[in-house]
């Protein structure tokens, strides 16, 4: 009797964790998904969806709804247990105009086309660039440069427009200068030489009409 007790007690150790567990995945099973911040949009599938919320995989599906919406800048997860989850969207905002023969939109830091964009308070790009489309990744090596330089002047530059000089580099144009700066160059070295120069200039009360940054030391003409 006693080893039959035991037998059946021994039983419990083993399968009753595994009913504790399934018994646990089951009530976390994921049944609501609510969405968001700029839901507008989004477009979800909720077979993505699949699992409980304490084991959700959650940068796999955030990469997943980013490559189906490119207009989706990132997405946080909030997990309301035991069984929402919550998708908090935030749409990619420009920073600047892209200016084509055919059409004016915005485009974000990652030279990303975002919406249709007006009277903005924003540099406009004016480069001639085929087929832009919503949410489309501008790939010309000009544009791309160029929005470079409008994210990393926002705090020391008043950048008004940026137009193509030649084949390989971009003029800068400010309410005072003209700078011209190469395409193909690593920006974040040429930006920290044109802010030094901008403070020592403006220190000095002076401001150039055209800096070249196109070589190893900056040309400056008055």
């Amino acid at each position: 009797m006693r080893k039959i007790i035991l037998g059946f007690v021994g039983l419990l150790c083993l399968v009753g964790p595994i009913f504790i567990v399934r018994f646990i995945l089951k009530s976390f099973t994921i049944k609501d998904i609510v969405v968001s911040g700029d839901a507008a949009i989004v477009q979800v599938n909720e077979k993505q969806f699949v699992g409980n919320t304490l084991l959700f995989p959650a940068l796999s599906v955030i990469k997943q709804i980013q490559d189906d919406n490119p207009l989706v800048k990132s997405i946080d997860i909030k997990k309301h247990f035991p069984s929402t989850l919550e998708l908090i969207v935030h749409k990619r905002q420009p920073i600047a105009q892209l200016k084509t023969p055919t059409a004016i939109v915005g485009i974000d830091e990652d030279a990303v086309v975002t919406d249709v964009v007006g009277n903005i308070d924003a540099p406009v790009i004016e480069i001639d660039v085929p087929l832009v489309r919503m949410g489309q990744t501008i790939r010309d090596e000009s544009v791309k440069q160029s929005v470079k330089v409008v994210a990393g002047t926002v705090t020391f530059l008043n950048v008004l427009q940026i137009t193509k000089n030649d084949s390989l580099s971009i003029r800068v144009i400010t309410k005072q200068s003209s700078i011209f700066i190469p395409q193909n160059k690593d920006i974040r070295p040429i930006l920290d030489t044109l802010q030094t120069l901008m403070s020592g200039f403006r220190i000095k009360g002076l401001i150039p009409k055209t800096i070249d940054l196109r070589f190893d030391k900056p040309v400056v003409q008055f």
